[in-house]
Parts: C-alpha cells; sequence; structure tokens
C-alpha cells in the first residue's frame, strides 16, 4: 500500500510541477504524426520532429494542431519554489545639524544596586 500512495504522489508532484505534464499530450503526437505521415507516405518521424520542433513555429493550415503537441507551448505555470534575497536599502537621508552644542545631564548613579549584594553568592569563609 506504500509503494502506491508513493508513486501515486511522485506522479501527481511531477505533473504538477515540472513539465511532466507535457507526456500527457504525447497522444496529440501520435495522431499528428500518423495525419502527416497519411498525407505523406515518405515522411519519417525524424523528419515530422524537424518540420514540427526544429524548424520554428510555422504557421500552416495546422498551426492549432501544431500547437497541441508536447513541449510545443508553455501552457502551464508552475509553482517553482524561489528564493528572493533582499538587497540592501540605502536611504541617504541628510539630517540638519545644529551648531548649538547642548550638554548633557549627568548620569545618576545613586539609583543602582550596589555591589555588595553580590557578596551573598559568595562561598563561605572560615574565621
Amino acid at each position: 500500500m506504500r509503494k502506491i500512495a508513493a508513486s501515486f504522489f511522485l506522479a501527481l508532484y511531477l505533473l504538477a510541477n515540472t513539465e511532466m505534464h507535457e507526456l500527457v499530450k504525447f497522444g496529440a503526437f501520435v495522431q499528428h504524426y500518423t495525419q502527416h505521415k497519411s498525407e505523406n507516405p515518405e515522411l519519417g518521424l525524424v523528419e515530422f520532429i524537424v518540420i514540427h520542433y526544429f524548424s520554428g513555429n510555422i504557421k500552416d493550415a495546422d498551426y492549432a494542431q501544431d500547437m497541441q503537441l508536447p513541449f510545443k507551448a508553455l501552457d502551464c505555470s508552475s509553482s517553482a519554489p524561489t528564493c528572493l534575497i533582499p538587497q540592501p536599502v540605502h536611504l541617504y537621508l541628510t539630517l540638519p545639524v545644529s551648531k548649538e552644542t547642548s550638554t548633557l545631564p549627568i548620569y545618576d548613579q545613586s539609583s543602582l544596586p550596589s555591589s555588595h549584594l553580590s557578596d551573598i553568592w559568595q562561598p563561605p569563609k572560615a574565621c
């Protein structure tokens, strides 16, 4: 049962997120090849592939059928994982500089805890 489930999920992933969904169109490839073969019996498979894949998009009478061949058109938007690296943003702000010097208040140390409280945590001493 695990093999069946694993195979199902693998096939689902490949068909949804890669270009493997184009293999579903293989039937259209065979049908279109047999149609061309009936019109021209001397046409071979390699010639058919060269005409439809390596000669550009020739707009002839069967252009609509040509576009339904596998790997011929981009019709699936896959959700490939992407990683966006944020670029640093440089903000050049000019702050007004005042020529006046201000005096800072003196820091009041009377509210700081005294250091004799830390003496509690010392090991006992022999008298």
